[in-house]
């Protein structure tokens, strides 16, 4: 029982620091386009992407995070690689919005180790949809807000398994643990 107790906490141990350690979740900043902006008009769509919303992405110098448009309406889809700045914080992408309509927009983050080996953190953010042309031209249809710059976190329904599993095991490691000491200690209090 013993061996199987101390078992069950090092395996939780273990895969919550491997999970903590990777720090796979990465934000993006981006400012909505400019009001007004008409079809076939350049936006330069600046994005911040950082790990855990502080610090550039340990990958910053070869990652190349794309934003993707998308029509609301007829699902057409276009897709722009961002580049690297000075700053291993910020890329830009140079985006046209080929119609107007509605358009929704997302970032592909481009996540992933300091070594460049794949790793389950890259993601995709999506952004509200704005208006391209006509007579509301650019204006975005989401929320308003004081702050122009909106920060993502995935929406691409993405689930962290490997943190649920974690979080799972080193829950029944708690429990398993208390019950061991629970019956060693009724144990100790019916010898005496």
């Amino acid at each position: 029982m013993r061996r199987i107790l101390i078992a069950a906490v090092l395996v939780g141990v273990l895969v919550q620091a491997g999970t903590a350690s990777a720090g796979c979740m990465a934000t993006v900043g981006l400012a909505p386009p400019p009001q007004g902006i008409a079809p076939g008009a350049t936006w330069t769509a600046e994005l911040t992407v950082l790990q855990h919303g502080r610090n550039a992405l340990p990958n910053a110098d070869v990652a190349r995070p794309t934003v993707t448009i998308v029509n609301t309406e007829t699902g057409a889809r276009r897709e722009f690689a961002a580049q690297r700045t000075k700053n291993p914080e910020v890329f830009v992408a140079e985006v046209v919005f080929p119609a107007a309509g509605s358009w929704r927009y997302e970032v592909y983050d481009d996540f992933s180790s300091e070594g460049g080996q794949p790793v389950p953190c890259a993601q995709t953010h999506g952004f509200a949809a704005a208006t391209i042309g006509g007579p509301s031209g650019g204006t975005p249809s989401g929320p308003k807000s004081a702050d122009p710059v909106v920060t993502a976190a995935s929406t691409d329904g993405s689930f962290p398994v490997w943190s649920v599993v974690g979080g799972v095991l080193a829950a029944l490691a708690a429990v398993a643990l208390s019950i061991a000491l629970l019956r060693r200690r009724r144990t100790e209090v019916a010898t005496h």
